[in-house]
């Protein structure tokens, strides 16, 4: 019987883990999500999502189909006002105003659960009500989802390798073989290589640390992680583990007629000997590092200098994280203290180059850490900032007008700041009326002022194709995709 809280902290229980729960419970009722003013409602139905509700205007199905291309802003415009003047769904909208066709709509409808429950998982704090019925409503469509793959594909993108591995960490020294359970969920896995190679390397004969060196990829990464926490995977900690890839001495114990002998130590090469003689350096290295964690500076963790260009930064992060990275270790006679503490040298590395990669991130920085700089422009970037962070907050809502309260001072006080000039672009393109054309200006200088942005990029290519400028929408689009797949506006 699997024991659910009727109410929970999603950081003491986190949303993957919950679902898994439900659905092995095939938990029919309702499971409502909430942080800060953002509150979702989902239906269940023997386990299985197949109904959501939102309060975020960002996620209304026109939304949807508006940010998918599906239909303009002007079509998007007769939903709202039929809508309205109706007072019926969104969906019979579509449907009456001829937009969409039915089979079309359903795709849509069963979409927007899915992406619903998706972005909740980049969630770090919040809380969960669970209300259990005897069943859904009759209004309720079946738009079941597959609630495996949709957490694997929401941990891949959600959840970086740092905390899939700290999840992961009980298990790492224990020897990890497939449980009966395996080959019903792996099936229905998201594939590549790499989750084959991990399923593959379940032998028996490693353990789980050493088999997720077959996990090179964010998606083998969430395919370990699910299968861990289906019970896909057993732990046995009584076998005892003859691990064929460590390069450093190998015990074999012999048995015959049920006497145990001595283990036989395999003979050291003189590669052997030298490869633990790198590995000492490694370890001391770690050790070193770790022990100056707390005053190191974020330059001073890539070994830079304040003044390093962006290119300069992203070749020290590739040198450092592959110095400290689990591949690394894995190949190395490394303990599991030097393996914690190299943990936490490679997330400290990676914070470092997401600050200093990102402009308004890295100039944020250096404000907060140049002595030489005014108090003025220290007050006036925190002041900004501020604003900034409040507006976030009102356009995650979908309150994109009030927004504009707080965006407009912001750009004031700092306009060189590219994050600022785009979020109220954005505002201005997304709140109702849209006024494109003044957000066309913010959205060009941010652009202007930071090229490399995807989001700012996609968010200038939609409001240009809004503009009916489809020939000079297409390259931002494209280069967006090409600098985040992922990326959403």
């Amino acid at each position: 019987m699997v024991a659910i809280p009727e109410r929970g902290d999603l950081r003491k229980q986190p949303l993957p883990r919950l679902l898994i729960d439900l659905y092995r419970a095939r938990f029919d009722g309702s499971l409502t999500l909430r942080r800060e003013r953002a509150e979702k409602r989902f239906l269940f139905q023997q386990g299985v999502p197949i109904f959501a509700e939102s309060n975020l205007a960002s996620e209304t199905l026109g939304v949807q189909l508006l940010d998918a291309g599906r239909i303009t802003r002007g079509e998007h415009t007769r939903v709202c006002r039929h809508v309205e003047s109706k007072q019926c769904r969104e969906g019979a909208a579509l449907l009456e105003l001829g937009l969409i066709e039915p089979k079309a709509l359903f795709i849509a409808l069963k979409e927007q659960v899915r992406q619903r429950l998706f972005d909740c998982f980049a969630w770090t704090r919040g809380e969960f009500q669970v209300e259990p019925t005897a069943a859904p409503p009759e209004t309720a469509q079946p738009f079941r989802v597959d609630i495996y793959p949709l957490i694997q594909e929401a941990i891949e993108i959600h959840w970086g390798p740092e905390r899939i591995l700290e999840d992961l960490a009980p298990h790492m020294e224990t020897c990890v073989v497939r449980s009966r359970r395996l080959s019903r969920v792996q099936d229905r896995l998201l594939w590549d290589d790499s989750v084959q190679a991990f399923i593959d390397a379940l032998d028996g004969t490693r353990t789980l640390w050493r088999a997720l060196q077959s996990a090179r990829t964010p998606r083998a990464l969430a395919a370990a992680w699910l299968l861990d926490a289906t019970r896909a995977l057993d732990y046995p900690r009584d076998q005892a583990v003859v691990d064929r890839d460590a390069e450093t001495e190998i015990e074999i114990e012999v048995r015959r007629s049920g006497r145990a002998h001595a283990p036989v130590a395999a003979q050291p090469t003189a590669s052997s000997e030298r490869l633990r003689g790198e590995d000492a350096v490694l370890v001391a290295e770690i050790r070193e590092k770790f022990a100056r964690l707390g005053s190191l500076d974020l330059y001073q963790l890539l070994g830079l200098e304040s003044n390093a260009s962006g290119e300069a930064i992203r070749r020290a992060y590739l040198s450092a994280a592959k110095r400290y990275h689990p591949d690394t270790l894995a190949r190395a006679d490394v303990d599991p203290e030097a393996r914690r503490q190299a943990g936490k040298v490679f997330a400290s590395i990676g914070k470092a180059h997401a600050v200093l990669s990102n402009p308004r991130r890295r100039r944020e920085y250096d404000v907060n850490m140049a002595s030489d700089e005014s108090d003025l422009d220290a007050e006036r970037l925190a002041a900004a900032e501020t604003n900034f962070r409040k507006a976030e907050i009102l356009m995650r809502t979908g309150n994109f007008k009030g927004a504009l309260e707080y965006l407009r001072p912001a750009v004031e006080l700092w306009p060189e700041e590219p994050a600022y000039q785009a979020a109220l672009g954005w505002a201005l393109f997304k709140k109702l009326p849209s006024q494109p054309d003044e957000a066309r200006t913010h959205l060009e200088r941010a652009h202007a002022l930071d090229t490399q942005d995807p989001q700012i990029a996609l968010r200038l290519g939609s409001v240009l194709k809004a503009l009916g400028e489809s020939e000079a929408a297409a390259p931002l689009l494209e280069r967006a995709r090409r600098l985040d797949p992922n990326a959403r506006t």
